[in-house]
């Protein structure tokens, strides 16, 4: 049914939502649950217990990593409770928080609501004034769609555009890692698995990678095989799988049409692929620095290269 209603919305044609597949590693490995897994390159995903203290105040999974970023995909309010009330959690003051949230209604005089609003917009704000509106970053971050400029005006990204949130977080993403290019983020939910986490990760993914739906989430699969396959027979997995085609083609058309910006020119750090010097030219390969202009590596150690179009 899925594939069929993909070949009727054109998803088939070049640039569409099943091009630039390539193999997955199913190679099995040990996994816990109850901890965060690496996706790829400095994102992680996990579940509420990554951001409890396990022995003491600074032995959490946020403590012991260069965690910076933390994106809340669960409810907000469940959220807040156990970050600001458990004593259990600690975060540390110089890490950014948002929450995403579509179906989240501003609760009036909840001082919970409330502090965290004026807590987290405010360094938010800071970040975007200061490494984008007044930074020559500007143009290495890709627009949303309509041409709109770069804006999140909340901490709590809600209402039921989700695609709009999806653009607006990997944005964000974007100029961190241009900040700080050994910046950990973090995406949570209540158990890890939520359908909202695993469509953000699969967002990034696409973005980053031009994965497809399909090799997105198998891809997602073998690195936190816990989460659950988004079914077109649940309302709320079908918006978010919807919304996942809208943002895939929207963006590919943004990329495309902005010939001006320095679009996936990056180049991987030789220092996270040392035990094989073929891809950190130095001669040792065929292609060598040349060759590494046009390709990213997909996660970490156990990597494979993948060509930009």
């Amino acid at each position: 049914m899925f594939q069929q209603q993909q070949q009727q919305q054109g998803f088939n044609q070049q640039n569409s939502f099943h091009t630039y597949n390539g193999p997955i590693d199913n190679n099995p490995r040990f996994f816990n649950p109850d901890v965060p897994q690496e996706i790829c390159p400095n994102i992680w995903l996990g579940p509420y217990s990554s951001l409890i203290n396990q022995t003491s105040p600074n032995s959490s999974f946020i403590s012991n990593s260069n965690v910076k970023v933390i994106i809340n995909c669960g409810s907000t309010l469940n959220f807040l409770d156990l970050v600001e009330n458990s004593p259990k959690v600690s975060i540390s003051s110089d890490i950014m928080i948002l929450s995403l949230d579509p179906s989240f209604t501003i609760i009036e005089n909840n001082e919970l609501i409330n502090n965290f609003i004026l807590k987290f917009n405010k360094i938010l704000q800071n970040y975007i004034n200061s490494f984008y509106i007044n930074s020559s970053i500007t143009n290495l971050i890709h627009k949303l769609p309509n041409s709109t400029q770069f804006q999140i005006n909340s901490p709590i990204l809600n209402g039921s555009n989700i695609k709009i949130q999806f653009f607006k977080i990997i944005r964000l993403i974007s100029i961190f890692k241009l900040i700080n290019q050994s910046l950990q983020i973090l995406i949570v939910s209540e158990d890890g698995n939520l359908n909202l986490s695993t469509g953000l990760i699969i967002a990034y993914l696409m973005d980053n990678y031009k994965f497809n739906f399909q090799n997105s989430f198998k891809f997602l699969k073998t690195k936190r095989p816990s989460i659950k396959e988004l079914r077109l027979s649940y309302y709320d997995d079908l918006l978010i799988i919807e919304n996942l085609k809208k943002f895939y083609l929207e963006n590919v058309d943004i990329k495309q049409n902005c010939s001006s910006q320095f679009i996936n020119k990056c180049k991987r750090n030789c220092d996270d692929f040392e035990d094989d010097e073929s891809y950190c030219g130095n001669g040792g390969g065929v292609g060598g620095d040349d060759m590494m202009r046009d390709e990213i590596i997909v996660g970490g150690r156990e990597f494979r290269k993948r060509k930009f179009h």
